[in-house]
């Protein structure tokens, strides 16, 4: 399906940073007044929505525990632009990890927080070493700031970091790509490699071509506190739990939150909603939220959870801070 927003006058400045700017980094920088732009225009924001509920791939697809709810903007071989949402903590507490501390292998990320409260973070030295028998490794807390602070704000390819659950629902604008330009990159968009995606990554891995191709290792960890220091756990393991979640429970979990934000931002048109509900299209998952959205009742927050997939279940920013001795602010 072809993107409404390709000739919008916003992504055709984006395509043309992209074509300006080979160096990546130079193109974040060069992007960030742009996301700002784009996060305060409530028209673009409409056209946002509209362009997500009218594509069969994204009405389709199948939510997991493990989705951050979105919504598609605009994508190339080398970039994506979203929308993330973000649930609140169901006591508006403002210290509780969302989930391990992390990185995005390869992929540099700029991000405007928008809408809401915005979380706090932690970014952490690059290329922290695991000790394989017993999983202790070694982080070092290079920033700490609160997003609202520093917006747009960026993560850098290998930088681990982690979002601490926002006090309200939030929402960011942001932008994905390699750390560098790649002529491998257009074979992420071919859908018939994706479907021998696992396939291949065990080939590459076998041919130490990994960062010919830029993918992460054989072996990736998130990392988590504990009393005494931090411990990986592969990521495969991590992320097993919530990515088996499916099904009418997690649908709805995702639609409402889609639908919260979606209301509170005010970018819905009332009129273009009343029109889907009649379309065969429409998954029913979404409709009692539309018929909330078109008859002006307010549509309740969803809490994200507090427990994750490691011994202690939960862990807090004071975790974090006791064990590095020099926060830097």
């Amino acid at each position: 399906m072809k993107n409404p927003l390709d000739n919008h006058p916003y992504i055709l400045e984006l395509i043309a940073l992209d074509k300006q700017y080979e160096d990546r980094r130079s193109f974040h920088k060069q992007c960030e007044p742009l996301l700002l732009k784009m996060g305060s225009d409530t028209e673009f924001l409409k056209s946002v929505v509209k362009r997500n509920f009218d594509d069969p791939g994204f009405l389709s697809q199948e939510w997991t525990g493990y989705n951050i709810p979105f919504l598609y903007v605009h994508e190339t071989e080398h970039y994506n632009l979203k929308l993330h949402i973000f649930p609140p903590e169901k006591e508006g507490r403002k210290n509780i990890a969302a989930h391990c501390i992390h990185h995005h292998n390869n992929y540099i990320l700029t991000t405007n927080a928008f809408f809401g409260s915005g979380y706090e973070t932690f970014l952490f030295e690059k290329n922290p070493k695991v000790d394989n028998n017993t999983l202790e490794t070694k982080l070092k807390i290079t920033k700490h700031f609160h997003q609202k602070n520093v917006n747009p704000s960026r993560v850098e390819s290998w930088e681990p970091h982690v979002v601490i659950i926002p006090e309200k629902l939030s929402s960011t604008i942001l932008i994905w790509t390699p750390d560098k330009k790649r002529s491998t990159d257009n074979l992420r968009q071919n859908p018939l490699l994706k479907s021998f995606k696992k396939p291949l990554r065990w080939l590459i891995h076998k041919l130490g071509l990994t960062k010919n191709f830029g993918i992460a290792e054989e072996k990736t960890y998130q990392f988590y506190p504990t009393k005494t220091g931090y411990k990986g756990i592969e990521e495969s393991d991590y992320f097993a739990p919530i990515k088996a979640e499916k099904g009418s429970v997690v649908d709805n979990y995702s639609a409402q939150m889609i639908f919260a934000f979606i209301q509170r931002c005010n970018i819905f048109d009332i009129e273009y909603f009343k029109i889907l509900l009649n379309k065969p299209s429409l998954p029913n998952y979404y409709k009692p939220w539309i018929e909330k959205l078109t008859s002006n009742e307010p549509i309740e927050d969803v809490y994200h959870r507090t427990e994750i997939n490691i011994p202690q279940k939960t862990y807090y920013t004071e975790d974090i801070i006791s064990l590095d001795e020099t926060l830097l602010s």
